[in-house]
């Protein structure tokens, strides 16, 4: 599976972009490392609704706001993910625990309860 960190410019929301330089891309890339298989198979199906490795390329997505400033992981601010399109949008986080603690609870309860993860308190 090939995660790719977008670059070019195309309007507010699309003028900030990931590179290999980019914390949450670094996180995202550790914590796929270091995910079990289970877990892996969770993220696959949380981008894609596949579970398994495909050839087609997985884009990594910031969430802006309109002016174009990485907005911070928050209640209004999660991961989430455009299935159809291969995306995964992601908020910026301050550190990897953050990034781990929140980013896998997303997808394991994504996976559990497919789509309905706000329900589960």
């Amino acid at each position: 599976m090939a995660v790719n960190a977008i670059g070019g410019a195309g309007g507010n929301s699309l003028s900030r972009r990931f590179n290999d330089d980019s914390l949450t891309f670094r996180f995202l890339v550790r914590g796929l490392l270091e995910a079990s298989e289970l877990c892996r198979r969770q993220f696959l199906d949380f981008v894609t609704s596949i579970p398994v490795c495909t050839s087609k390329k997985i884009e990594l997505v910031p969430i802006v706001s309109s002016g174009g400033e990485f907005l911070p992981v928050s209640d209004l601010n999660m991961p989430r993910a455009n299935t159809c399109a291969r995306r995964l949008y992601m908020p910026k986080f301050s550190d990897y625990f953050e990034f781990k603690d929140i980013f896998w609870k997303v997808v394991v309860n994504e996976s559990q309860f497919k789509g309905f993860h706000e329900w589960t308190s």
